[in-house]
Formats: C-alpha cells, structure tokens, sequence
C-alpha cells in the first residue's frame, strides 16, 4: 500500500499575511491614478474652497477697514462714465398727453438732465414724482434703449372751482385739488364752497344739468354740515337743498319756476328740506319800501 504524503499548506503566513493588509505609504493624492477623473474633480473643489477662503478673508477686511461703500462708489461711477461712453445717455425726452402740465414743472419731476445715463434714472421714482402734480392723474415712463425717455400722460379734467381760505383752485370729478394753474382759463366753471365740497361737486353738477337754463342761473353752491347743499341763484337767492333727495327737489323747483316764475319774485329764500314742502322767505328790506311807500 502506496503511503500518501501530506500536502504541503499553501496558506500564506500570517505575518505576510497582516503585511499584504497595510495601505501603502502613500499621500492621499497618490492613492487614485494620474489620469484620475475622480482626482480632477477633487483637485478644483480644493481650489475652489481655497479660492472662497481668501474672498471671504478679503471682504472681512474690507469690512474692518470701510473699504466696500468707497469701493462701491467708485465702480459706480466708473460704470455710469462707461455707459454714457457707450451712448447709454438721455438724448431726447418724449411726452404724451400733455395739455395743461407745464414743461417746467415736468422737467423738475423727472429730475433728468440731457446727458444723464439712461440707467442712472429710475422711471418708478419720476413716475411717483409726476403723480404728484396737481394735473397728472395718471403716469407712465419708459426707458426706450439706448438714448430716449418715454412719457405717457393722463391729464385731470377741472368741473369746479373751490373757495378755500380765500383762495381759489380747481378740482376734478374725483374731488381732487388740481391747484391755480391754469384757472383764468377755466373761470365759467361753477364755484364751490365749504370743507368737502369737491368730493360731492361732481353728484351737484350732475343734478343740474338736469336743468340747463336753471343751472346757467347758479352762482355757487355751499356745501353745508357736510350733508347738504345751499345753491346761490343769480347772487340773490339761497336754494336750501335736502340732505336726501335732491334731485326731485331741484326738480319741483324747476317746475314752479317755469309755470309761475318763482325766482323773478321778490324772495331772498326758498326752503326745499321737508320733503313735499316748498318754504318761501320775501325780501324783508323791500317789503318794508313798499309798505312805507303805501302809507305814503
């Protein structure tokens, strides 16, 4: 019988072994091949890092040392020179819809000067500037690159002039203060008087023109106990006007005039507030003429 011989372990000793298992002594960047994506990659992200590093070391000191507003400053103005030198500067200035607004106040709103940097001007402050004047109601601006400024307009329309402390200005529909400019041209526009008037001017215009020649008649009207309306007649009569209603008083009041002449009397007054209710005050003064005159 053939003796078997054992085989020989082909196990590897374990201090070979535990020798095998040791990284090599390497850096970190030697672990990956030269021609490494992977190494690519992680050798911009350090730059970058380091690159963020010494701006935000940088700003730092620019804080501490107030360099940023005088840094700003300057590069401000070098960008506004660069574009004025590039042609980015304001040669002409378009407005429509301008009737009574004028040049110069349009001019002092806008706050713009030929020659300025088309980008320098902010079109959201002069439209707030423009909205502010007595005849603008509405405003819009626009930058037409590279030279031009674009205005747009929409003028208030004046329906009364307002006394107010001794002064006169008109006001539109809205019961809005136009001002004084303008207002020689506007004088057959009928006068109103008394706080809040102007909000309530448009519904007494409305009324009488139910009435043309009654209207035509009118000299002003007073707005009273901020309710009612007192209606001046040929500068000799008051039209005491209901608080509610008045269109249908106005109305009984033109009818009588036109079917018996009642403002051709001699009356100072006439009370149209009780409702179904005409009150007539004679003039006093000539009452007492004639009646001096009848003794006589």
């Amino acid at each position: 019988m053939r003796r078997m011989n054992k085989r020989k372990s082909r196990r590897m000793p374990l201090a070979k072994r535990r020798a095998r298992r040791r990284w090599p002594d390497l850096r970190f960047w030697e672990w990956l091949p030269q021609n490494s994506v992977w190494r690519r990659r992680l050798t911009l992200a350090s730059g970058g890092l380091t690159v963020l590093a010494v701006l935000l070391g940088g700003m730092y000191w620019f804080n501490q040392a107030d360099i940023p507003s005088r840094m700003a400053a300057a590069i401000r103005t070098a960008t506004i020179d660069a574009t004025k030198w590039a042609g980015f500067s304001v040669r002409a200035v378009y407005v429509e819809g301008r009737k009574e607004s004028s040049r110069e106040q349009l001019i002092g709103a806008l706050n713009l000067a030929i020659g300025d940097s088309i980008f320098e001007f902010d079109p959201a402050e002069a439209q707030s500037r423009l909205e502010k004047l007595g005849w603008v109601a509405e405003a819009r601006i626009e930058r037409h690159l590279p030279d031009a400024i674009h205005i747009y307009l929409k003028e208030r329309k004046p329906i009364a002039i307002w006394q107010r402390k001794k002064k006169f200005v008109l006001v539109d529909k809205s019961g809005a203060v136009i001002g004084q400019e303008g207002l020689s041209r506007y004088g057959d526009l009928k006068i109103i008087v008394g706080d809040g008037a102007p909000a309530h001017a448009a519904d007494l215009l409305s009324m009488m023109e139910a009435a043309p020649k009654m209207m035509e008649r009118v000299t002003h009207a007073v707005w009273v106990g901020g309710r009612r309306w007192n209606i001046r007649m040929e500068d000799a009569i008051d039209i005491r006007m209901p608080a509610e209603n008045p269109e249908n008083a106005w109305r009984k009041l033109t009818e009588m005039e036109r079917e018996f002449g009642l403002l051709k009397r001699d009356i100072i007054a006439v009370d149209l507030r009780i409702p179904d209710r005409m009150t007539v005050r004679k003039n006093p003064r000539k009452a007492k003429i004639s009646k001096t005159d009848g003794r006589t």
